[in-house]
């Protein structure tokens, strides 16, 4: 009995007739929803990007795999590739446009929170004419000024903001957590309104 071109063993039918029977294909979707499900969680998580840079490259490498090895699910595998890049590129895009601040972001941070800690001083002074704190007027100067220009914005622009918060009392449920004395007393409000714990 001959085989045919395909290596497969013919068997024999009615009446001498040899019928070939194709071969099984497996399913293997085990990689292909796996890149689909890492990719979703890549975009899912954006906010953490500690979490993204695990999840976008697994996904990508798993559904190149799928690809490659022509596999099941490779629109599965697509999906979770185009999902994954898009949410490095995301991530990407956040830190080139942060990366000019990192440097100040701890003396940011630390001037936020005295601002908190004196905004019933600070923001009814800056009403009645315009006048910063000390620490505040470096950032009407360069380099700030610059990197706020990128956003077509001034730093006046951000106190306004911050004023209008003010008066609403959206800064008084901003609690600073930290070892410098303020005259921004913590006791006044129950521990239960607690909101956004800024570190020190």
């Amino acid at each position: 009995m001959e085989e045919n071109n395909f290596g497969q063993q013919p068997i024999n039918g009615y009446e001498g007739v040899n019928v070939t029977l194709p071969p099984q294909k497996q399913s293997k979707k085990g990689l292909a929803i796996a890149s689909l499900i890492l990719g979703i969680l890549s975009i899912v998580g954006l906010c953490c990007c500690c979490f993204n840079v695990i999840t976008a490259p697994l996904a990508i490498i798993f559904g190149i795999i799928v690809l490659c090895k022509h596999m099941d699910g490779t629109g599965l595998a697509v999906t979770g590739i185009v999902t994954a890049v898009l949410s490095l590129l995301v991530v990407v895009g956040v830190f080139f446009s942060v990366r000019e601040i990192m440097p100040y972001s701890e003396q940011i941070a630390n001037d936020y929170m005295q601002l908190i800690a004196e905004q019933d001083k600070v923001f009814p002074a800056y009403e009645e004419d315009g006048t910063l704190p000390d620490y505040l007027e470096k950032y009407t100067e360069t380099p700030y000024t610059e990197m706020l220009e990128k956003y077509d914005l001034t730093f006046y622009d951000v106190m306004d903001v911050l004023l209008e918060q003010y008066k609403l009392g959206a800064l008084k449920d901003v609690y600073v957590v930290s070892g410098m004395d303020s005259e921004y007393d913590m006791t006044d409000q129950p521990e239960a309104e607690m909101g956004i714990l800024l570190p020190a």
